[in-house]
């Protein structure tokens, strides 16, 4: 298995085509190989292992990589990114948004940057910042709750707190 360099983490994705999510993914499915193996070898069952590592690409390659303009390396991922992913973003783009599938992403994503910590991608404050909002579950419930009771006037100030589509 090929070794994680920096650059894997890089965004180099210029525009949302098929061709350029094959260039991305060939560049950060390093990453994701690696973060596959970690859960394995921390004794999760494939089936388990394979679902965490799915839904970090997801999160990396069908909302970080395409949403997050200002940001465009992995290991610059922070607590507001996630807020703006599972508590807006999931939340408006899924068909039927369950606290369940959220909760899922936060285990993955704690795991995820366990991961690059023990890695010494990232530094032991950005984990703990990191940890710190994917155990804040009962924000995410709140904000999957409001979204649904919203009346219309209310509802575009919903949708500007952690917004990721800025005008």
């Amino acid at each position: 298995m090929e070794k994680i360099e920096i650059d894997n983490f890089q965004c180099v994705m210029k525009e949302n085509s098929e061709r350029e999510r094959k260039k991305q993914l060939k560049k950060t499915g390093i990453v994701f190989d690696h973060f596959y193996k970690y859960l394995k070898n921390k004794g999760l069952k494939d089936r388990s292992a394979i679902r965490q590592t799915n839904l970090i690409a997801f999160f990396i390659m069908n909302y970080f990589f395409i949403y997050e303009d200002n940001i465009d390396n992995i290991l610059y991922i922070y607590d507001d990114t996630i807020r703006k992913f599972l508590g807006n973003w999931y939340i408006r783009k899924s068909i039927s948004p369950q606290i369940s599938e959220i909760k899922s992403f936060l285990r993955a994503i704690s795991n995820f940057f366990t991961f690059l910590k023990k890695e010494d991608f990232i530094s032991k404050e950005d984990l703990q910042e990191i940890k710190q909002v994917c155990r804040d579950t009962g924000w995410f419930e709140m904000r999957l709750k409001t979204y649904f009771e919203t009346q219309e006037d209310d509802f575009y100030d919903w949708i500007q707190e952690y917004n990721y589509d800025y005008f």
